[in-house]
């Protein structure tokens, strides 16, 4: 198609507010002075990235939308389209509403309606467009993307304990909360829509941020939500089961993972080797510099030598390209040391003193709800809580338990409560149930977070996994009575699991989020009970 351009410049009033998001009393403002107001359109989409443009690029507009509701004045939409609706059926109420402009990717859209770009992809445009409106603001500081099914959370939060612990101005962003400095916000997504993203990235250039972690999606890269992001360094913790309702199977849920290592131009990849997709990606990273991390080989460049576990305290020797290290952690488990070498790799890239880094894990807390202890006092059960909503992730999470009870005669049993997420990939949830059966004494099958489907059906999914042989099993679609249930058959000496919703304090049923904390729920079953 040959590009054709139709219409002439104009300009719109500039107008702008503050921008504020709380969270436990701490502010996020943003300074409307940095907003640019409008600014010029072929700044935003540039020469050559357009199929086709009814519009100048000389013109003026406004920050980039893609939703109908933020549609002002002067903004220009884009349509993109999503699995509940498709941005191109508002295209032409936009304009109505008074978009400057409206960028599309069907052809038939674009013949119909005045005012219109043509791209190739407008997922791909919008995250573009959204980094220049706000200037890039992402080269200014120095940027990891962690990505993987499970570690995510813990490797960006022992990051930004890191740097903290190094004096270095940081910022995070995922699954539990954006946190610029001191400053937070709780997060709605694990990776950020690009116009929020960018928001955030602008504002922690505001804020000085040397060093800054986001949680990269695989959905995420597939919807080119961080395009426009400059990233430094990303790290590749492991591929398992997840979001196959989403990608369908496995090599395209790799593949959305492969465009991070492949389209974000990274000067260094760290990848775990021990993962088959792992291995795979160190022969396919396009990054200037790989670095892989293993517990089982040690001519990986980061590699476990030995290791030591108890309830409190990991203890591993190290092997890294600048010397062995004896590292200490509070976190728990062997997982948790594949997290920590892919940190420790992260920060030789990013040319950090190893020493230090070393002694800054040391003191490093974990993300919320990622093995969370619930300490309930002497003569109770230790009681944790995890996120783990995945097979592999529950296997990683058992296998640390199984660790810390040791084995013989008086040791205490495991004891695991979860569920599986509702309107998610079902295929996962007797894989899980197998899992958790074959590694917990008592096994109590609940709601997780069940949204429009019925629980009953959920639970009956996950019975197909069950192996009764293995483990003691109990079926409560109700999840507060699951986890009083699983306390009440707890001893002192017994280890509790209560998986899948780890730092969330909320439950989704139907389409509403309803207040539930299971860290709440399991303090106040003994304080009900006294």
């Amino acid at each position: 198609m040959t590009a054709t351009t139709v219409g002439m410049p104009y300009s719109f009033p500039r107008t702008s507010s503050e921008v504020t998001a709380h969270c436990d009393g701490s502010t996020f403002s943003w300074n409307p002075a940095n907003d640019p107001g409008v600014k010029r359109l072929d700044s935003l989409i540039l020469p050559g990235e357009a199929i086709g443009t009814k519009v100048s690029g000389a013109m003026s507009v406004g920050k980039p939308v893609h939703r109908a509701s933020e549609v002002e004045p002067g903004t220009l939409f884009f349509a993109l389209v999503g699995s509940q609706a498709d941005g191109h059926d508002f295209a032409g109420d936009a304009l109505q509403k008074g978009a400057a402009a409206v960028v599309v990717e069907k052809e038939s859209i674009f013949a119909s309606l005045p005012s219109a770009i043509l791209v190739r992809s407008t997922r791909e445009a919008f995250g573009l467009a959204a980094s220049r409106w706000y200037g890039e603001p992402s080269r200014h500081f120095r940027l990891v993307g962690v990505t993987g099914t499970n570690g995510k959370t813990t490797c960006t939060f022992l990051l930004r304990s890191i740097w903290e612990h190094l004096g270095l101005t940081s910022a995070v962003f995922g699954t539990v909360e954006n946190r610029i400095g001191n400053l937070a916000e709780p997060a709605t997504l694990t990776t950020p829509d690009p116009s929020h993203l960018q928001a955030l990235f602008a504002r922690s250039r505001e804020a000085n941020v040397e060093f800054a972690a986001i949680e990269v999606t695989s959905i995420a890269l597939h919807q080119s939500r961080v395009a426009g992001s400059h990233f430094e360094v990303g790290l590749f913790t492991n591929l398992t089961q997840d979001h196959l309702d989403y990608h369908g199977d496995m090599e395209n849920y790799y593949r959305a993972k492969l465009r991070f290592f492949q389209e974000y131009g990274l000067k260094a990849a760290v990848i775990n080797r021990d993962d088959p997709w792992g291995q795979r990606l160190l022969g396919e990273s396009a990054a200037e510099r790989n670095t892989s991390f293993s517990l089982e080989h040690r001519d990986a460049d980061f590699s476990l030598l030995e290791a030591s576990y108890d309830k409190g305290l990991t203890l591993a020797r190290v092997k890294t390209p600048v010397g062995d290290f004896l590292l200490s952690t509070t976190l728990i488990g062997r997982h948790n040391l594949y997290n920590c070498l892919g940190v420790l790799g992260v920060t030789h890239a990013l040319g950090l003193d190893m020493k230090a880094v070393v002694e800054a894990l040391a003191v490093a807390p974990g993300a919320p709800g990622r093995l969370e202890k619930v300490i309930l006092g002497v003569g109770k059960p230790h009681v944790f809580v995890d996120y783990a909503h995945s097979d592999d992730a529950l296997r990683n999470v058992l296998r640390s338990l199984s660790a810390l009870k040791g084995s013989g005669p008086g040791v205490g049993r495991i004891i695991t409560v979860f569920g599986a997420g509702g309107d998610r990939d079902r295929g996962k949830r007797p894989k899980m149930a197998s899992v958790v059966s074959a590694g917990s004494d008592i096994t109590v099958a609940t709601s997780d977070n069940p949204r429009t489907e019925d629980p009953e059906r959920i639970i009956d999914d996950i019975e197909g996994g069950i192996d009764r042989s293995l483990t003691q099993y109990h079926r409560e679609v109700d999840r507060r009575r699951a986890i009083g249930l699983a306390l009440s058959l707890a001893k002192a000496d017994d280890l509790v699991l209560i998986a899948g919703k780890g730092h969330e304090t909320y439950q989704i049923l139907g389409k509403e989020k309803v207040p539930f904390d299971d860290r709440e729920v399991i303090r106040s079953y003994y304080t009900e009970s006294v």
